[in-house]
């Protein structure tokens, strides 16, 4: 079956490289489209999108609806074209902003974490790293199933110079690349429970969120770099490297992985407000206890 799977998907990428790129945009908005209509998790995409934006009216909301689920048709396409060369689709599609923040961040000779999320699209900015910023990357994220498929991604992405870090146990390859000075990349938007979660304010609402990263940054050192690889008007992106962020060392262990975490969740936040159509709407990101915090909390650890 793994053979087979790289065949066809190979096959199916092969036709999107020869598409101009208008055309290419023009075919995953039709496929958005498409997925929207099946009614693909709408109830879930719109429910969080009355819990992100409530201020906002609902004719709003369902025009936001509609383009995230086009962004979503053209993600879909993209993540077809990563099996066919997909090298010459960064080096011909992307415009890097701020890579001096990456560099140095590097010349600590520390390694570096880079903060980034499901905004735009992940593979582009990962592959932007060794292909354009010339940092190797290793990309902490789950397996995918069936295990046929994790194997064609694994290897998929090997071939883009970058390398992988499967939950649960990603701690040896997150060390070893940080002593070889490379960047690690974290991806935080996802709703994450006990005991590895911190309930932070997330468009205003208190939501399980994880602290892997906090704490690995705590505890190494490394800086934390955020990062994204958003899509621009006419199909190009724009990987934006930013500063690394000021962490606060002040504090009980808790207090400090709490605050840690409710920065981050806020410069992801930050982001999507930017590229709203952009973000993962289909995602159960708001889940559990979304009660209000104690007054002038940061967060609570979930436990």
């Amino acid at each position: 079956m793994f053979y087979l799977g790289i065949v066809l998907l190979k096959l199916h990428a092969l036709p999107l490289v020869l598409l101009p790129r208008a055309f290419f945009l023009r075919l995953g908005f039709a496929c958005g489209e498409l997925i929207r209509f099946a009614g693909f998790r709408v109830p879930i995409a719109r429910a969080n999108l009355e819990l992100a934006f409530p201020e906002k009216s609902v004719e709003w909301r369902e025009a936001l609806l509609r383009k995230s689920y086009q962004e979503l048709g053209v993600l879909w396409l993209e993540l077809l074209r990563l099996f066919y060369r997909f090298d010459r689709f960064v080096e011909r599609n992307c415009q890097v902003e701020g890579a001096e923040h990456l560099a140095a961040a590097r010349a600590k000779g520390m390694g570096v974490l880079v903060l980034t999320s499901h905004l735009g699209n992940w593979e582009v900015l990962a592959a932007s790293g060794p292909n354009l910023v010339n940092t190797p990357v290793t990309m902490v994220t789950k397996r995918l199933k069936p295990e046929w498929l994790n194997r064609v991604f694994e290897i998929t992405r090997s071939l883009l110079g970058v390398k992988m870090a499967f939950e649960p146990r990603t701690m040896p390859a997150i060390l070893r690349a940080l002593k070889q000075n490379e960047a690690v990349g974290f991806v935080m938007d996802q709703y994450a429970g006990a005991p590895v979660g911190a309930r932070v304010p997330f468009f205003g609402k208190a939501v399980g969120s994880h602290t892997a990263l906090a704490a690995l940054a705590l505890r190494t050192g490394a800086p934390v770099i955020p990062a994204f690889a958003a899509r621009q008007r006419g199909g190009h992106y724009l990987i934006r490297f930013e500063p690394a962020l000021i962490l606060e060392e002040k504090g009980e262990p808790d207090e400090r992985l709490i605050a840690n975490t409710a920065l981050f969740v806020r410069h992801i936040e930050a982001w999507i407000r930017e590229y709203p159509a952009q973000w993962l709407w289909i995602h159960r990101r708001w889940k559990g206890d979304l009660s209000p915090l104690p007054p002038d909390s940061p967060g609570v650890l979930l436990k």
